[in-house]
């Protein structure tokens, strides 16, 4: 039963924390419309995520380079191949 109590409450609370988020992030809009930095303010939200996208490109790539190279690095060595003769491509030789 008390454990019913305790849900109840952490739920209750979680509800509120979650409306109060919500108001205050109406808030802010609103203040922010009524100052007049809405545009700059998405301007620069915009760039930003530009700017997450290209970092998580550049982290991905990363990544793959570091697992190729540890995967590369697992891969026994291979034996170097013998050079092949090369014939000759002068004129023929008749007796």
């Amino acid at each position: 039963m008390a454990e019913k109590k305790r849900g109840d409450r952490i739920g209750a609370l979680v509800s509120e924390v979650e409306a109060l988020a919500k108001r205050l992030r109406a808030d802010i809009r609103k203040r922010a419309r009524h100052a007049g930095v809405d545009k700059r303010l998405r301007m620069t939200a915009d760039r930003m995520r530009k700017l997450a996208v290209m970092v998580a490109a550049q982290v991905e790539k990363y990544a793959h380079h570091v697992r190729k190279e540890l995967e590369g690095g697992a891969k026994p060595a291979k034996r170097p191949k013998s050079k092949k003769r090369k014939e000759p491509t002068g004129p023929a030789v008749t007796p």
